[in-house]
């Protein structure tokens, strides 16, 4: 694959998640401004149940199990496979909505602290409501690998705008119920799936065993803990924020959507993209080859999510404004929440973000098992911080995201050093840069934003952040050229 080749994929799937992320904002932006912070509370509390057998059913694990699977199959066994596996993804997928639906009181128990301002019935109700999501999004996931495998980006990458119009459409029409908001969900979760079919070309179901579904699923297996531990972590960090007044678990989610849309925008992206010829250069034995693209793609990527994260943290006050805060007299709780999250989340961008492209290369070296390890650690020192910072406030308890990250950066800078495929210290320098350029972008950007004006809703923050925005951008990247950074992605 020629670098335009590679260079014309990432566009593809960073234009189709940032479509698919806007529209996630907006939806978001509904939520909080046409339905009570009690009911979203308790919906973004139910919506964690599905969100993580997602990660172990989809998206992540399968995506990354079935691509070397169907590389492997003669061109002629792979139409089979890819029949059978759905059938069998398809049962598995039913059994645990099943179980969702039935053991629903129980999580909801898990989710909730014991002192909850939350109603636990309510959660109950909304879990077994929102739970066939998880059958929509695993089938999608499927469709969009299935995609991907062929280097096929443009049908998984903007599927997800269906789903946001459609929930967005369907929270408008009713709003305030919470039965809709469940069903919105839903209804937006199986257009995902539906709008990719056509581009499979008569795909169908067949019941029958293949022997690609056991190796398939044994690779799943990995990649089900390395992809599924940020939904743990969210598990745990919801059964200790449920225990804060009403509006924590909103607020957490606006600047966890926020966050996340950064993260898959500026790492994620990328390392889709660039996986099929990582892997391929692996399979090679072109260590060179691997590690030059690698390199260059830590680089852009440490760029991009430098300048992002700058933002994110100095201009929090006037992103949830303007992203979330559409009406005067906007809940005070849920805007104090939102600002303190989305400050420390913005910090740990560039550490969460490098290690993300660093584990995808460890996948494409096939070194399962030590990507597995790290990832354990990494979730049982996220965790702790958890429960120790969770008396000191929604920032500070966010902060151990941002220790966790920078741990697992440096753990991979050595880890890649050790084995001579990196050097640490350039990819140390690397970091220290980033970090300068943030320093002074941030504080143009929040200088900048406060003479301008007050964050308070959308018609009174827009300018002080359009402006704050401008010039910490055009400071940042300024002083990452001065520091030789690269700041043009095609270069």
């Amino acid at each position: 694959m020629s670098k335009k080749r590679i260079l014309h994929n990432t566009l593809i799937v960073m234009a189709g998640t940032l479509a698919s992320r806007v529209l996630g904002v907006v939806r978001q932006g509904v939520l909080n401004n046409f339905f009570d912070k009690a009911l979203t509370d308790a919906f973004l509390v139910a919506y964690r149940v599905p969100n993580l057998f997602r990660e172990i059913l989809a998206e992540g694990a399968v995506t990354n199990a079935l691509i070397p699977v169907l590389a492997e199959l003669p061109e002629g066994e792979r139409a089979r496979f890819k029949r059978r596996f759905a059938a069998f993804l398809l049962g598995v997928n039913l059994l645990v909505v099943g179980l969702g639906v039935l053991f629903a009181p129980q999580l909801a128990a898990l989710l909730l602290a014991a002192d909850t301002p939350l109603d636990p019935g309510l959660v109950t109700y909304l879990i077994r409501l929102v739970m066939p999501f998880l059958l929509a999004i695993s089938m999608s996931a499927l469709f969009g690998a299935f995609l991907q495998s062929e280097e096929r980006f443009f049908g998984p990458s903007f599927a997800p705008l269906a789903y946001n119009v459609a929930a967005i459409a369907v929270m408008l029409a009713w709003p305030g119920s919470a039965t809709a908001l469940a069903l919105a969900y839903v209804l937006g979760g199986f257009l995902q799936a539906a709008v990719q079919i056509p581009a499979l070309k008569g795909f169908a179901l067949e019941l029958a065993w293949h022997p690609a579904i056991r190796q398939a699923s044994l690779l799943m297996a990995p990649f089900v803990f390395t992809t599924s531990t940020r939904q743990f972590l969210i598990v745990v960090l919801y059964a200790l924020i449920t225990g804060m007044p009403e509006g924590a678990v909103t607020g957490f989610s606006n600047a966890d959507m926020t966050y996340l849309m950064a993260l898959g925008l500026f790492s994620v992206s990328p390392a889709t993209a660039l996986y099929p010829r990582l892997s391929a250069l692996a399979a090679a034995g072109d260590g060179a080859g691997f590690a030059r693209l690698l390199e260059q793609g830590l680089e852009r990527v440490a760029v991009l999510l430098g300048w992002s994260g700058a933002l994110m943290a100095a201009l929090a006050p006037w992103i949830v404004a303007v992203l979330f805060a559409w009406k005067p007299g906007f809940d005070a709780d849920v805007f104090r929440f939102s600002v303190e999250a989305m400050r420390a989340l913005g910090l740990a961008l560039v550490p969460w973000g490098l290690y993300n492209l660093y584990v995808r290369g460890l996948y494409a070296q096939k070194l399962i098992r030590v990507a597995v390890l790290i990832s354990a650690g990494l979730l049982l020192l996220n965790t702790l911080g958890y429960y120790l910072l969770v008396p000191y406030g929604m920032f500070v308890l966010n902060l151990a995201t941002l220790g966790a990250g920078l741990v697992g950066l440096v753990w991979m800078v050595v880890l890649y050093g050790r084995e001579k495929v990196l050097e640490p210290a350039r990819q140390g320098t690397l970091v220290l840069k980033v970090t300068l350029a943030m320093l002074a972008g941030g504080f143009a950007a929040a200088w900048t934003a406060a003479g301008v004006g007050p964050a308070r809703d959308l018609a009174v923050s827009l300018l002080p952040l359009l402006a704050g925005a401008a010039a910490g951008s055009a400071v940042y990247f300024l002083a990452a050229r001065l520091l030789g950074l690269p700041v043009r992605l095609g270069r």
